[in-house]
């Protein structure tokens, strides 16, 4: 997708494409992702620009939705180690509306909508092998315009990390 020769990352977000990144801001966003509190003026000297620079390109990167300040919990260290994504199969028409109900859901991190053999795809944290059977029998179940659900328990994970770097060179496609 394309909006006036910008690629649009999200319907949400106001459009900036990859092309809008140079080098500097690549190196900020490499060196947030690694240490997301590291002071500007570490920026700047990792990069050789002024802290000003460092200052500028951060406050457009979130105004533009590139990046949020966020602080990152780890489930299983915190009590909830019984992780899950479950694919949703809902009545036509009722995506938007089952999505939101399940959004509004403690247990559940994530929520999106997608094609092929699922209509909704979520992504749940629980305490225990219980609590994710009351999860799937009571308020799951309890949602009308759910047709079928496939739970995968996730076993092992090699990887949870939101660090993504966009890869060297890449360029948003019209």
């Amino acid at each position: 997708m394309a909006e006036g020769g910008r690629a649009v990352l999200r319907q949400d977000r106001r459009s900036f494409g990859p092309s809008d990144l140079d080098r500097f801001d690549r190196e900020i966003l490499r060196l947030l992702r690694d240490d997301g509190r590291r002071p500007n003026a570490d920026i700047a000297r990792a990069i050789g620009v002024s802290e000003p620079t460092v200052r500028k390109r951060l406050d457009r990167l979130r105004e533009d939705g590139v990046i949020r300040i966020v602080g990152l919990l780890d489930p299983v260290a915190i009590g909830f180690p019984i992780h899950v994504m479950i694919g949703i199969r809902v009545r036509r028409g009722a995506a938007k509306q089952v999505g939101r109900r399940l959004a509004a859901m403690g247990c559940v991190a994530y929520v999106c909508y997608t094609t092929g053999r699922y209509d909704i795809i979520l992504e749940a944290m629980l305490p225990s092998n219980e609590a994710l059977e009351v999860f799937l029998s009571e308020p799951l179940a309890s949602i009308r315009e759910i047709t079928q659900t496939e739970t995968f328990h996730v076993l092992t994970t090699d990887k949870f990390s939101y660090m993504w770097d966009l890869p060297e060179g890449a360029v948003a496609e019209d």
